[in-house]
């Protein structure tokens, strides 16, 4: 059931802010600037970082993304429920950025976690600016991608590993780390395109050993995806900073259904 939601797909897209914007337009930050996958745990440090918002193709061949959102009026137990609810039926998935996102699903984890989306695997198709993927999202628990197990006061993370269902292949570390910030959060982004190159299936530990080094990488990434991601993750989060508080509002909390 739809529960009335055509309507959000015809609001515009919520704007993304000046700096925001310019920041991904004005071109590649400096590969020295990018935070290092094995320092992941400096996202949960709300001291500014050298580059919050950029893009860039690092030396070993990794795409890397970093976006700041602010999200003023959403709270972490609204994003929880957001990442739970949003897979369950196509047309969730589609509003949240309606000229992008066509559908989703979930596979939902075989054991319940401390968040509901720990262990989920979503697979959302959509157009990042490169063309439609079917893409493929293995949730994990922060500390399965390198983060502390204690985070700070009312933060929540969510981040996995991505990857491509048609390829058969996940690629990506993913994670997004929300802080608690004045009345709402702030959302620091980052993506390591690349940095996780593993067949699906029983050849994936051999897989990984034999693809993730800078020719592959250079082979099966396009060129202009860490600028496409970044101004995608830019919409979509700016876009769901405006919607998250009505739709939490309307459908949330309780059972999902």
């Amino acid at each position: 059931m739809s529960d009335g939601l055509e309507a959000y797909l015809e609001r515009p897209l919520a704007p993304v802010d000046d700096l925001t914007a310019a920041a991904v337009a004005g071109g590649p930050i400096a590969g020295a600037d990018a935070l290092p996958l094995a320092d992941i745990d400096r996202l949960l440090d709300p001291a500014p970082l050298p580059v919050e918002t950029g893009w860039c193709t690092l030396a070993d061949g990794v795409g890397y993304v970093a976006v700041r959102t602010a999200m003023p009026e959403v709270s972490t137990a609204m994003v929880d429920w957001w990442f739970d609810w949003h897979p369950r039926e196509p047309i969730r998935y589609r509003i949240w950025h309606p000229a992008a996102h066509r559908s989703n699903s979930i596979e939902a984890p075989s054991e319940p976690g401390a968040k509901a989306h720990w262990g989920a695997v979503h697979h959302p198709v959509e157009d990042i600016g490169t063309g439609m993927v079917h893409a493929r999202i293995e949730f994990k628990r922060p500390t399965e991608l390198g983060m502390a197990a204690d985070l700070p006061a009312g933060a929540t993370v969510v981040g996995g590993f991505a990857g491509e269902d048609t390829r058969h292949m996940r690629h990506t570390v993913m994670v997004h780390v929300f802080l608690n910030e004045g009345t709402g959060v702030v959302l620091r982004s980052r993506f390591w395109i690349g940095a996780a190159i593993r067949p699906y299936g029983p050849l994936g530990a051999v897989g990984e050993l034999m693809l993730n080094n800078r020719r592959v990488r250079r082979a099966i990434i396009p060129e202009g995806v860490p600028r496409a991601l970044a101004g995608h993750c830019t919409e979509e989060y700016s876009n769901l900073a405006s919607l998250l508080p009505e739709l939490y509002e309307r459908f949330g909390p309780g059972p999902v259904s």
